[in-house]
C-alpha cells in the first residue's frame, strides 16, 4: 500500500515545519499566518509549501519551498497551480528563477501595487542573492 499524495489546507502541526524550512530555505517569513499556505504531503510528510499574501489591491504567491530531496518532480509546479486557484485578487510573485514560473503563465512585468514594490524592496535589501530578483503577474 502507498501513502497517498495530497495538497490540503496547511494545520497547525504543519505549520512548525513550515516556519523551520522557511528559515532554512531564507524565504520570506513576515507576517506568517497558516491559514495563508496549502502543503503538498506523501502521507504525513510535509513536501512542500506555500501561500498566498492577500493585500488591498492584489494577491502575492510567495514563501514557495520544495523539501530538497524531493525538488524537481513536479511539486513546486503542482502548488503553483492549487494557489493560482487559492487566490482571488491579481496575483503577483518576486522571484530570481522567471524561467521556473513562465509555464505557468506568469510574466515578468514593471507595473505592480505598493504591497509588491515593498516585497521587492524587502527581498533585494534582506534576502540578498547574486541574482537579480523580477516581479512577475499571472495571467489566465
Amino acid at each position: 500500500m502507498h501513502s497517498s499524495i495530497h495538497i490540503q489546507e496547511a494545520s497547525i502541526q504543519d505549520f512548525e515545519k513550515i516556519k523551520a524550512y522557511i528559515s532554512l530555505f531564507e524565504l520570506d517569513n513576515r507576517n506568517l499566518d497558516y491559514h495563508q499556505f496549502l502543503v503538498y504531503k506523501k502521507g504525513n510528510q510535509l513536501l512542500g509549501f506555500g501561500r498566498i499574501r492577500s493585500y488591498k489591491d492584489c494577491d502575492e504567491l510567495c514563501s514557495l519551498g520544495v523539501i530538497e530531496a524531493e525538488r524537481n518532480k513536479g511539486i513546486g509546479k503542482q502548488l503553483v497551480k492549487a494557489l493560482i486557484q487559492k487566490a482571488t485578487s491579481t496575483l503577483f510573485l518576486v522571484c530570481i528563477i522567471p524561467h521556473y514560473f513562465e509555464p505557468l503563465n506568469f510574466k515578468i512585468t514593471n507595473q505592480y501595487p505598493n504591497e509588491i514594490l515593498e516585497k521587492l524592496n524587502y527581498c533585494t535589501n534582506s534576502l540578498v542573492v547574486e541574482e537579480d530578483y523580477v516581479v512577475m503577474k499571472w495571467s489566465k
